[in-house]
Order: C-alpha cells, then sequence, then structure tokens
C-alpha cells in the first residue's frame, strides 16, 4: 500500500480569503504554511517579512541575543510555540532528538541570516541548514491536470514542521525576498528584520538604526 503523503500548501493565500474555504482536499497541514497571522513571535511592523517569510522571522527570533530568552529551551516550551504557530498538531509533542534538530535547524538559519547582513558566503552555515531541512522530506507532486505542488512524504509531525520552514525558505527565494531577511548587527539585538530599503544594504533593525 502506497504511503500516505500530506500536502504542503504552497500559495501565498490569505487567511481570510474566501478562496481558503474552496472546496478539494485539505488537510491541517495545508494550513501551517499559510496561516501567517498566528505568529507566535510579536514582530515590529517596521521590520516584519512579507508573506511566508514572516514565519522564518517568527521562528529565528525565540532566541535572544544573549540567549537570556529562549522560547524553544524545553521539549515541552518548544511544542508550545510550534502549537501556537500552527506548525503541530494539539495532540502531538517533540522527542528528545526532534527538539535537539530543530534547535540546530534554528541555529542554522539564525547564521545564515547573520551572513545575509553582512552580504558574505557562509558555506558550512548552508551545509547545516540544507541538512536540517532534508527532515521535511519534500517531494513534488504533478497532479492528473498537471499542477503541481510540493508535498512532505513522511508521516512524523515533526517532518511537517520542517516541510513548513522549508517550503516557506523556497518560496521567499523564488520571490526574491529571502536574502533581506537579516539578523541585526547590533551585538545586543541579533533579531531577524526584513530589510526593505532600495538596495537592501541595511544591516540594522529599526530599533537600532543609525539616526
Amino acid at each position: 500500500m502506497p504511503r500516505a503523503r500530506t500536502s504542503v500548501a504552497v500559495r501565498d493565500a490569505d487567511p481570510d480569503s474566501p478562496d481558503r474555504h474552496r472546496a478539494g482536499p485539505r488537510t491541517g497541514y495545508d494550513q501551517i504554511v499559510t496561516d501567517l497571522h498566528s505568529a507566535a513571535v510579536s514582530i515590529d511592523d517596521k521590520d516584519a517579512a512579507p508573506g511566508l517569510l514572516r514565519l522564518i522571522q517568527s521562528f529565528a527570533n525565540t532566541l535572544s541575543a544573549d540567549d537570556a530568552v529562549d522560547l524553544l529551551a524545553t521539549r515541552e516550551e518548544a511544542a508550545a510555540w510550534l502549537r501556537t504557530a500552527v506548525l503541530l498538531p494539539a495532540e502531538a509533542g517533540l522527542s528528545n532528538s526532534e527538539h535537539g534538530a530543530l534547535l540546530r535547524l534554528r541555529d542554522s538559519l539564525r547564521d545564515i541570516l547573520a551572513a545575509h547582513t553582512g552580504a558574505r558566503e557562509d558555506a558550512e552555515a548552508a551545509a547545516r541548514l540544507t541538512k536540517a531541512l532534508a527532515d521535511g522530506r519534500l517531494v513534488l507532486i504533478v497532479e492528473p491536470a498537471s499542477t503541481v505542488q510540493l508535498a512532505s512524504a513522511a508521516r512524523a509531525s515533526y517532518a511537517h514542521v520542517v516541510a513548513s520552514f522549508a517550503v516557506a525558505v523556497a518560496k521567499s527565494a523564488a520571490a526574491g525576498t529571502w536574502l533581506r531577511l537579516k539578523a541585526c548587527a547590533d551585538s545586543e539585538c541579533g533579531q531577524a528584520f526584513y530589510d526593505d530599503s532600495a538596495v537592501a544594504t541595511a544591516g540594522h533593525c529599526s530599533r537600532h538604526a543609525a539616526g
């Protein structure tokens, strides 16, 4: 019997749009990538990333620069954050290994965002992020009508969480916004912010921008 696949929505749908309620295959996971109103971290509107990229921004900002505040510090706290962000079913939790993998995913993302700030390459961080996102087990599904969508070939809840982040990164890169998500260069901040400047050279969030 073929393994069931859970669809991952790759459209930038408005959660309040009537289109969201059209007939067709629906799963709770479809809503994970598109329901951005449920972000679990408050973001200054001046720094907020557009579309799916805000999911990555919220995830990166679960850790403060000095590590004093970590919303994912324990398995229970991490699972609670993921549920608030509509990334994890209410009945699901995280194993020790999944919790560790989630923290490694966040660390690699934060390192990549720091590289974006300095307009530099970080091959080591890129390799770690690639490895961490592989847990999402994404595949491309071609429908009979020749429409395509990304899907996770895994059944585990954690794989679906990772797939959400992977889709958000992929869609943002395709939209040309991925490189504009950066980490504030202020040593006491380090929070993820969206650089909407004309030439994309900002290095600080709105709270620490010069002047």
